[in-house]
């Protein structure tokens, strides 16, 4: 329905992603304003887009919101998490000017490392359902994204939300592999 009203009312969705745009700036600005170190913003849409669409959508409001937030606060740091750009990913950090950008779970480390990390710290973006299953393969994919990410800058985080089946064990065992790795 979303893609349909895009097509049928760019106009008007235009409009309302200008309000979006100005409350999240002044959302942003009260985190910052009540002591948050850091701000994030979930770009959901991001991977329903493409071309055009996904310029005019997605990285022009994001780019409006994170210049807006510095013109308050110059400083403050802005991850953004395009959830399913694909390989948009490569530019959304140039274009955006975000500090970090946040990796679902189909993105390869291996390629982000390449292509997103020199313009951007990346987060992410470890498979959540490791966290349930445990064992060799959470302690491998740690392990993975770990060294993919060893040359620039990383925050280790998962390639989204945590489920509620994740296991404390497993949760344990990441961190453990996430200390080993970076003593190694």
């Amino acid at each position: 329905p979303a893609i349909q009203f895009l097509h049928d009312h760019p106009d008007i969705l235009q409009d309302l992603i200008d309000m979006l745009t100005t409350a999240t700036i002044e959302y942003l600005c009260a985190q910052i304003e009540a002591g948050a170190d850091v701000v994030k913003l979930f770009e959901s849409w991001a991977g329903s887009l493409t071309g055009r669409a996904f310029a005019r959508f997605v990285v022009e409001p994001n780019a409006r919101i994170i210049h807006g937030l510095r013109s308050r606060y110059p400083e403050a740091p802005v991850i953004v998490f395009p959830r399913g750009a694909g390989h948009e990913y490569r530019h959304f950090a140039r274009k955006t000017g975000a500090n970090c950008i946040g990796l679902d779970t189909s993105v390869e480390c291996e390629w982000a490392a390449r292509h997103v990390q020199s313009a951007a710290c990346v987060q992410g973006n470890l498979d959540p359902e490791l966290l349930v299953t445990g064992g060799q393969r959470l302690v491998d994919g740690t392990s993975r994204t770990m060294a993919a990410f060893r040359n620039g800058p990383h925050v280790f985080n998962l390639g989204h939300g945590i489920t509620p089946d994740a296991k404390l064990a497993n949760v344990e065992l990441m961190i453990e592999t996430i200390r080993t790795s970076r003593s190694n």
